[in-house]
């Protein structure tokens, strides 16, 4: 039988997350859904544990080399017999009704994309501290507060910086638009194939509810902050020259304000990073010359403590602001 969703898993040296991630789609509510796991030439045990299961509805795929995520999620979509794809990081899960309750939304806004919130959970945590539409996260400057299910349009997903959701996709939609992930791309690559998409005209439908959990771990591809900040900045610039992008007067200023802001902060990271490795190779004169010579350098590394600060005491904000509300998950 054909099955409904086929939910994409690329992984890479997940041996201690993946069982999670792979349990929490078995045990979905809705049966008719398959797993396609896309190891990209993990050195752990990674492939061992996904053999393990030994399931119809699991297939493993293996890259001979590390591509990177982007070419192992092209990979699993083009594997995929499913009438929607999701998408699900290794080292996160699903809420066991999720697909079901995203499937009822699509069918009934008869969308192309449906996203929920999501949990936000530190690793090794028994809790999430928030989720993503709470918390101040990311480079929007517009708060995403949704009264029900609602329709967002390119301008909305950039404002409201929604390029960490993992929404379903109706397959159809991405063959018929020729969509892909850039292969070549390992940060901010969802980002770029969610704003492609809605330039396409995809009718993108968010669920405020959350119903998926979303780790954040030591070694995870978006603690790289300075190289994500930088493919983040040149992807927007490319952006900006696509004809459907300089049509649009109000994208194409949503999207040069993201540039400027992901530009200052990029600044702020680089400025902080000659200093510490200056200071940790003990070239203590050639650092206090550069900052002799460019005294913004010392205000921007102090910029960067500050907003570092800012972001780690994120969850206590949240906490402050709200009453926690305890949620039950599945445990592997």
């Amino acid at each position: 039988m054909r099955p409904k969703v086929s939910t994409i898993i690329p992984t890479y040296n997940s041996e201690k997350y993946i069982a999670k991630a792979i349990k929490s789609v078995l045990q979905q509510t809705e049966s008719q859904v398959e797993i396609i796991v896309v190891d990209d030439a993990s050195v752990d045990a990674t492939v061992q544990v996904v053999q393990q299961y030994k399931c119809d509805r699991l297939q493993l795929l293996v890259n001979d080399c590390n591509r990177g995520p982007s070419y192992s999620r092209n990979r699993g979509i083009a594997a995929a017999r499913g009438e929607w794809i999701a998408l699900l990081d290794s080292d996160d899960w699903f809420a066991p009704e999720r697909i079901e309750k995203l499937l009822q939304v699509a069918l009934t806004e008869d969308a192309d994309i449906v996203a929920d919130d999501l949990y936000l959970i530190s690793d090794r945590a028994e809790q999430p501290w928030g989720t993503r539409f709470s918390a101040p996260l990311g480079f929007g400057w517009r708060q995403a507060k949704f009264q029900g299910v609602a329709q967002i349009d390119a301008v909305d997903f950039v404002e409201l910086d929604l390029g960490i959701v993992k929404p379903i996709f109706k397959r159809s939609f991405l063959i018929d638009r020729n969509l892909k992930y850039d292969d070549d791309l390992r940060y901010g690559e969802d980002f770029q194939f969610y704003l492609k998409a809605l330039i396409c005209g995809a009718k993108f439908i968010v669920n405020p509810q959350p119903y998926y959990f979303y780790c954040s771990r030591p070694g995870s591809l978006i603690t790289d902050y300075l190289k994500c900040q930088q493919q983040m900045h040149a992807d927007i610039a490319r952006f900006l020259q696509v004809d459907a992008v300089k049509k649009n007067f109000v994208l194409a200023r949503s999207l040069i304000r993201r540039h400027k802001l992901v530009g200052f902060h990029l600044r702020i990271s680089s400025a902080y990073n000659q200093l510490k490795v200056l200071f940790k190779n003990e070239k203590l004169f050639i650092a206090i010359a550069k900052i002799i010579i460019n005294p913004q350098i010392l205000v921007l590394s102090v910029l960067h403590i500050v907003r570092n600060l800012i972001q780690r005491s994120a969850p206590l904000q949240v906490a402050l602001s709200r009453k926690p509300k305890k949620v039950s998950f599945n445990r592997v």
